[in-house]
């Protein structure tokens, strides 16, 4: 999915800001999970918002629409 590899971008982008690599992260496997459940979450919200957006229509287009 198209999402996916942007949010892929953005984390690795965000982490090499801050010079984090996967060595210098001690996290115990409950602290993974957590993230990852929250990870999941916000990525349920996000598909959610993005098939519930509505058509943008212009000016012009509303006009047409309206008859004027």
């Amino acid at each position: 999915m198209d999402m996916q590899k942007l949010m892929n971008v953005m984390v690795e982008r965000v982490l090499a800001k801050r010079n984090i690599t996967k060595e210098s992260v001690d996290m115990t496997e409950e602290e993974k999970a957590r993230i990852r459940e929250v990870v999941e979450s916000i990525q349920e919200e996000v598909n959610d918002f993005l098939e519930n957006q509505t058509t943008t229509v212009t000016d012009e287009e509303a006009d047409e629409n309206n008859g004027s």
